[in-house]
């Protein structure tokens, strides 16, 4: 009898031992249902934020029909412009395209750039950005700063650089070339193409030709004379007014021109 009962309580030892291996397993997969559960969430949170980007980046465009004008062909425009109503600027068919001020030096965004990306591409407007270039300060930290507020899957023409006296008069000729060149080398290397090169014409000549005259330039001379640039230098896009008039824009804005056979093409991403 107590070989028998030995032998009973060894087979319920067993059963208890398959019993609490399975009540362990049950605990063990409760245990990380939670985290089941969260990895789920962020799986799903991350499809949703994928898909919101692809969204944003593929919107429905209006179609747009544009001529070329030999008044205008483009405008650029700033926080300075305000509120625009961009379908207003798109029925305009002799605008082609728009930059508009991304960022300053090394810090400073324009507070109406992502509203103003967004808006006139909803409308099939061409878009580019362009950033205000300060010589005094380091060339990386200047293009640090376009590129981060700059998704480039939503740019239709190549970047601009704006490079004026102001910002840029301290500064000897030698450094602002410098700078300026290690900054369109990193636009280059990012983008695939170098900037456009915008500046006053004065300031250009004294300044930044002859040696930059092989980039796209963007001359800025106001009145009826375009720009004789020395060497063999030319000027791609002439902004010709800075006080001029268009449906959707208050106030006034800059007026740009193609010239020397320049087209849309060219300034394309």
């Amino acid at each position: 009898m107590a070989k028998k009962y030995r032998r009973k309580s060894r087979k319920k030892k067993n059963k208890g031992l398959f019993y609490c291996i399975k009540r362990r397993y049950i605990k063990f997969l409760h245990r990380i249902r939670p985290l089941s559960i969260c990895t789920l969430c962020v799986t799903i949170f991350c499809a949703i934020w994928h898909l919101y980007n692809n969204i944003k980046i593929a919107y429905p465009q209006k179609e747009r029909t544009t001529i070329f004008s030999d008044d205008y062909n483009g405008i650029d425009v700033s926080k300075y412009q305000g509120k625009i109503d961009w379908e207003k600027v798109a029925s305009d068919p002799k605008i082609q395209f728009v930059y508009i001020k991304a960022t300053e030096g090394a810090r400073q965004v324009d507070n109406k750039y992502h509203d103003y990306v967004d808006d006139a591409r909803k409308e099939g407007l061409k878009i580019g950005s362009y950033h205000y270039f300060i010589g005094r300060k380091p060339a990386k930290d200047q293009f640090r700063n376009f590129k981060k507020h700059i998704d480039k899957h939503t740019q239709d023409l190549i970047p601009m650089v704006d490079v004026e006296e102001a910002g840029n008069s301290s500064i000897s000729r030698d450094e602002l070339q410098r700078k300026l060149n290690e900054f369109m080398q990193l636009v280059k290397s990012e983008y695939g193409k170098y900037p456009l090169l915008y500046s006053q014409y004065g300031f250009y000549k004294e300044k930044l030709s002859p040696e930059f005259d092989k980039y796209f330039l963007f001359i800025a001379r106001y009145g009826k004379n375009p720009p004789t640039l020395n060497s063999f230098g030319r000027h791609n896009i002439w902004q010709y007014t800075e006080k001029d008039e268009i449906h959707g824009v208050k106030g006034y804005v800059d007026l740009d021109r193609f010239c020397n056979g320049t087209t849309l093409s060219d300034i394309e991403l």
